[in-house]
């Protein structure tokens, strides 16, 4: 892990061989990424930076870490990634792609759907892979679900799980646990469905939005856009639909991933739960 913000802004003071942190241009998530010694004062600490080649060539140091770090470059996560997934049988499409320069992620729909009757939709079986170089999470993969009709994502940490594959030598990786846990999604997905159902009996009204709105975390620009959407909804179910279709097709970098999830434990907790 990285240092506090105070630490960092005063080792950074004081570095004589490693860039100051800074705001990084880098195109790919792919490029070139190391580990650097950090001296401070002339005299070299265990802490060590990761620095990335960015798009002019130049390294740009994006963090300090403690010398326990294990650095696993994005290039390694995507190729672990699609070697778990294979493995797993199912077919697997690439669905967008967000990268903040220092976070990667990657969502991925699987071919293993669920129709949903009641709102007359189906529901495949998702993935979010995740990897970061500042701290702010180690290479995880979570799973998730999507609305096959509009492509939304369906996210909530409370009701689907996750798991980190952590930053050590891809020998050690537990490759049968990953793919065991992908196709034990199937089973969370069914477990969602009832909630689904009560979301779709809940009708909705101005209270409703209203309540949404004071009650979750969405910037108040979003609604704007949001009440755009909402054109013939007539459920608790349909409002989540146009919430998620604004967060998945328009959100930016790794907060707008946690709107998301907010938005998911949201609706299928706190939502559902009013239904009869």
């Amino acid at each position: 892990m990285g240092f506090l913000a105070t630490s960092l802004n005063g080792m950074e003071e004081m570095m004589d061989t490693v860039t100051k942190r800074s705001r990084v241009h880098v195109s790919s998530p792919f490029a070139d990424v190391r580990v650097a010694p950090v001296k401070v004062n002339g005299s070299q600490v265990s802490n060590q930076a990761i620095e990335i080649r960015d798009d002019q060539g130049d390294w740009q140091c994006l963090n300090i870490h403690s010398s326990a770090y294990n650095l696993i470059p994005n290039s390694r996560v995507a190729e672990l990634t699609e070697e778990i997934l294979i493995q797993t049988g199912t077919v697997w499409t690439p669905q967008r792609e967000i990268w903040t320069g220092r976070y990667w992620a990657k969502l991925y729909r699987s071919d293993l759907n669920l129709d949903v009757p009641e709102v007359g939709d189906t529901i495949s079986l998702g993935i979010r892979v995740e990897n970061s170089y500042d701290g702010s999470c180690q290479f995880r993969i979570v799973l998730m679900g999507f609305v096959l009709s509009c492509t939304n994502g369906l996210v909530s940490p409370k009701h689907f799980s996750s798991f980190t594959m952590k930053h050590i030598g891809d020998e050690e990786l537990d490759f049968a646990m990953a793919q065991s846990r992908i196709r034990h999604g199937v089973r969370e997905l069914e477990d969602l469905l009832p909630m689904v159902t009560k979301l779709n009996r809940i009708p909705l009204t101005i209270d409703l939005v209203s309540q949404v709105a004071n009650e979750t975390g969405l910037p108040n620009g979003e609604w704007g856009h949001i009440n755009k959407l909402l054109g013939g909804s007539e459920t608790a179910w349909d409002l989540m639909q146009a919430i998620t279709h604004r967060l998945s097709h328009h959100g930016r970098g790794r907060a707008g991933i946690q709107n998301e999830e907010e938005i998911g434990d949201y609706f299928l907790g706190r939502i559902s739960s009013r239904a009869a």
